[in-house]
């Protein structure tokens, strides 16, 4: 019997070896772009041209990321270099770091190195750090980890920790600030980590490594004011060994302290959530697949406060608390009720949105698509005055990312490119 299983551990090491060769010879490029299919000829763009309107900066030459503080963002490297930068009334301007560590994130039974650049600013302290097989050698169940550091937040704390830490491992999402943290734990003044949640009934996927939809965490559900159990998301309950589209929002703190086993809500349509002093508002998909419904959860009861059809993923974008129609235009405000209106008959022939970005207050917006020629175009739209800019131009084909500021600064940033190789911002400030 001794021998079966040497003979069987041997098999699994081998299987182990193999999939890891694949991992670091396969390392997925992350500085990847978003942009319309090949576009045709012919041009029905608007008389006015973007540059009319837009800056070029390069002074940051990756696309900006937003931070937890207001009005910073970081860029970052694919070998993991990072920068801070202030921005304000249309001018970016570069914040000195304040240092750098070093840490590891045990995962999946491995440690996960990442050196932490960090910035001390305004009393919050914010920090990125990348692993990739090809910065670091001996990992051999991850190819790629993407490292976020960032203030305790209420909920969380241990009373030991100083910061949290949390790490999404999808390569595709380097430059994408939806971002989904499969590992969170707490950061210590030492720079030692701690897993936030106990993991006793963790499985493993095919690849050999910790299931990454077992919990799941985004940038939007951090901050959950002063409650003691955290919520997150889950897909534990539906395929054991692959992903699932399906997720369950859970609370942590069942059986004795720190753990996650209590399911709190299900048929959850969207990985997003807000905990506010009337409940938890959240979308949930209807039984006949007709669409879905933003729900408040409160007295353990679900009330349905506004119901939508078609698909979630399909025909609407959000941003923040922000959901775009993208059929009729409409901008609904998830906590308020509130509609605004987007009118893309300025696109002159039919435009599909794909991205689009609206700022805190809701008085601005930046949509990007195409037309019916499938030519790349872009809109900023500025509610308070009523007035929408529109532009068709192949350059928005190379569409990175956007940020729509309160005090009405627009930046859109770009590649140079179908390549890749170099980034720039475009800037302008609307009111």
């Amino acid at each position: 019997m001794a021998k079966k299983y040497k003979i069987v551990l041997s098999l699994l090491l081998v299987v182990l070896i193999a999939v890891a060769a694949v991992l670091i010879s396969g390392v997925i490029d992350i500085n990847t772009m978003v942009h319309p299919e090949e576009t045709t000829s012919g041009n029905s763009a608007p008389s006015e041209d973007y540059k009319q309107t837009f800056t070029t900066d390069i002074s940051a030459a990756l696309p900006l990321m937003s931070t937890d503080i207001d009005n910073v963002y970081y860029t970052m490297t694919k070998q993991g270099d990072v920068k801070f930068y202030k921005v304000q009334n249309a001018v970016i301007t570069e914040i000195p770091a304040t240092g750098s560590f070093d840490v590891t994130a045990a995962c999946s039974g491995q440690k996960i190195p990442a050196k932490i650049h960090y910035l001390e600013i305004d009393g919050k302290t914010i920090g990125y750090g990348l692993y990739t097989s090809l910065l670091y050698e001996g990992i051999y169940l991850y190819d790629y980890a993407f490292f976020k550091v960032t203030e305790m937040f209420d909920g969380f704390d241990d009373s030991k920790g100083t910061l949290l830490m949390m790490l999404d491992v999808e390569s595709e999402r380097f430059y994408r600030e939806d971002k989904v943290y499969s590992e969170i734990f707490y950061l210590y003044a030492d720079h030692t980590t701690k897993h936030f949640l106990s993991e006793d009934q963790r499985t493993v996927d095919i690849n050999a490594r910790d299931k990454t939809d077992y919990k799941m965490f985004t940038d939007d559900i951090l901050d959950q004011g002063s409650n003691k159990n955290v919520l997150f998301f889950s897909s534990r309950y539906y395929l054991m060994y692959e992903e699932s589209e399906y997720v369950d929002i859970f609370t942590s703190g069942g059986s004795g302290t720190n753990v996650d086993n209590i399911r709190y809500l299900t048929d959850v349509a969207a990985l997003v959530f807000w905990r506010t002093d009337e409940g938890v508002y959240f979308f949930a998909n209807h039984s006949d697949d007709t669409g879905f419904s933003l729900c408040l959860y409160a007295n353990s009861e679900r009330t349905v406060i506004k119901s939508f059809t078609g698909d979630y993923d399909e025909d609407y974008i959000r941003s923040g608390k922000y959901l775009l129609n993208k059929k009729t235009g409409e901008i609904y405000n998830c906590l308020d009720g509130t509609t605004k209106q987007l009118v893309y008959t300025c696109f002159k022939e039919g435009f599909k949105p794909d991205k689009f970005v609206m700022n805190e207050s809701g008085t601005a917006c930046v949509i990007r698509g195409a037309n019916t020629q499938n030519v790349a175009a872009l809109a900023v739209m500025n509610f308070e005055t009523g007035e929408i800019i529109a532009y068709t131009d192949e350059v928005f084909s190379y569409y990175a990312n956007s940020q729509v500021l309160d005090d009405g600064t627009v930046i859109i940033s770009l590649a140079n490119g179908e390549s890749a190789s170099a980034y720039y911002q475009l800037v302008t400030k609307i009111n």
